[in-house]
């Protein structure tokens, strides 16, 4: 049958007719944010943090004393059963920090009715549409500049070893900030745990840099965000890059800042094209990094606008108090985490400031700066809306040497790259510091920087110097009636100590090697009389002598 051309033309009228409300009316899926009120009906208790907390972060709790809080408790699982049974609703996951649920609908359409009824719940405060973020991250853009590594471009996997501190391209970005000192003290990451957040890690399970890595079982896990499971190692080496900054491990090529730590790998942001938002993701993976005891969190992400211009952020809305991730970062600081965040690479565009979380209060904000300590010209700056200093230290993330896949490494540019150097770093320095909580270790960071004496917006207070000698400080004393002299230190920051006792005329009565992972020493002296006798401790970080009174 041949039609012509009016025939063809009604039925085209009538297929397009049938189509058109198929075609044209389909509304996109969203998501929304449903807060409740309290938390009340969990079967969880603060009495019984095991249930929803790990033996790790209850210890860093307990020993920088950290209380719980209700915020700790998951959300009720009447609440989030409520609204899973409203029609046409899925709940996706909770945010116990923020006491509230993500759900999912098909259509927007759905929203109004769905979200009526949701809202007249008794337990529910209130709901706001979930928004997609426009992600800011430095891309492995290779270094204009001119280059010159400092050692072989490559080596065997058999020569990996620590013992020749053997930085490669990567020394500069370690000696900026002392962590070579840090290293040579022995101080290299050992049991520290660092949580990396990023939009993905591939190659991080076959790149050689990381041979041992995973080797010494360094990597306690992985967790996806975005996609579900624990597979983090495909689609971007965003993170990869990010973790060769602390991780990697090939003398002569490339060492990281914190090159035996332990990490964690979390994946969060969400790839180009998609619909839904990043923001909670990063919660959730703040929430898991606290839970299973991290001590350092890093992220070299940052956010600032959304696919509809209309939900921008603005200016007036960098105070740390409004963006939910901002407000999730600063908890995550009062859980004990010592939390680091790339400021952006926003300067020279029409935002110019740093991004969320990078305005949340308590955290590291990282700013980066060249080889020379210069502050690159794309680094974001502060201050925040409500007048806070940002970003608050720096380190190399123009010219950063980064791995990616094979033993193929190059300069980097961004401040997703000077963010993991300062992580890994600050491993080391907390490392060498555990009875300091993350609050002291950040004010020491800062009194220690390049800019100390008049910290600004554009570096905040500079390059940290994170091998200041700590001064050797003790108390002694002798209980009368007793032959047992006790020495405390102060802090217990050595790498070896001996105790020497002398007397007056500087005869040494008495010589020990003592553990420098000890803070107390008892020394039984029943040989020496009641008199006055000098102490003295002889440590890795220089000596220290007290007169003390034997009685």
């Amino acid at each position: 049958m041949v039609m012509n051309n009016r025939t063809a033309s009604l039925l085209l009228l009538v297929f397009f007719g049938i189509l058109a409300p198929f075609v044209f009316a389909s509304k996109p899926p969203v998501k929304y944010l449903v807060k409740f009120k309290d938390k009340k009906g969990t079967p969880f208790t603060l009495d019984n943090p095991t249930a929803f907390l790990s033996t790790k972060s209850i210890n860093r709790r307990n020993f920088y004393h950290v209380p719980l809080h209700e915020s700790d408790l998951p959300v009720s699982p009447s609440y989030f059963a409520g609204v899973d049974a409203v029609p046409n609703v899925r709940v996706l996951f909770a945010l116990k920090w923020l006491n509230a649920v993500v759900i999912y609908l098909d259509s927007s359409d759905l929203a109004a009715p769905a979200l009526s009824q949701i809202n007249s719940l008794p337990y529910v405060s209130g709901s706001e549409k979930v928004k997609r973020y426009a992600v800011h991250s430095s891309l492995p853009i290779k270094d204009t500049l001119p280059f010159t590594p400092f050692a072989k471009q490559a080596g065997p996997a058999s020569s990996k070893t620590l013992s020749t501190y053997s930085y490669g391209g990567s020394e500069t970005q370690n000696k900026q900030l002392n962590a070579d000192c840090l290293h040579e003290k022995g101080f290299r990451g050992q049991g520290m745990t660092i949580a990396v957040m990023d939009a993905g890690f591939g190659f991080v399970d076959t790149n050689p840099v990381f041979d041992s890595l995973r080797n010494r079982g360094g990597l306690l896990g992985t967790r996806n965000f975005v996609n579900g499971g624990t597979f983090v190692y495909t689609g971007s080496t965003h993170g990869t890059m990010v973790m060769s900054c602390m991780a990697a491990n090939v003398p002569g090529l490339i060492l990281g800042t914190a090159p035996m730590a332990n990490y964690w790998l979390l994946t969060t942001e969400e790839g180009p094209g998609e619909t839904i938002s990043e923001e909670y993701n990063w919660i959730r993976g703040a929430e898991f990094a606290d839970s299973v005891g991290a001590d350092i969190l890093t992220t070299s992400l940052g956010y600032t606008d959304f696919d509809d211009p209309s939900m921008n952020h603005t200016y007036q809305t960098l105070n740390g108090r409004t963006a939910p991730m901002s407000i999730a970062a600063t908890m995550a600081s009062r859980k004990g985490l010592f939390v680091l965040n790339a400021a952006g690479n926003e300067r020279a565009s029409a935002w110019h400031f740093i991004s969320v979380p990078s305005d949340a209060d308590s955290i590291c904000s990282v700013g980066a700066v060249d080889g020379a300590g210069l502050d690159a010209p794309f680094s974001s700056v502060g201050p925040t809306a409500d007048g806070r200093i940002k970003p608050d230290l720096m380190a190399r993330g123009a010219g950063t040497w980064v791995s990616e896949s094979g033993l193929v490494c190059f300069p980097g540019n961004g401040t997703s790259f000077a963010t993991p150097v300062l992580a890994g770093a600050v491993a080391c320095y907390w490392q060498a510091h555990r009875d300091y909580n993350n609050m002291k270790i950040l004010e020491n960071l800062k009194k220690s920087a390049s800019r100390s004496f008049a910290p600004d917006t554009l570096n905040g207070w500079g390059i940290p110097n994170l091998c200041q000698v700590q001064p050797v400080d003790f108390t002694a004393y002798c209980d009368p009636g007793t032959s047992i002299i006790t020495i405390e230190l102060i802090e217990s920051t050595y790498n070896k100590i001996a105790v020497e006792i002398c007397d007056l005329n500087g005869k040494v009565l008495y010589q020990s090697t003592e553990d420098p992972n000890d803070r107390t020493f008892l020394i039984d002296s029943p040989s020496l009389s009641d008199a006055v006798y000098l102490v003295t401790l002889k440590t890795s970080n220089g000596d220290k002598t007290k007169k003390i009174l034997r009685k």
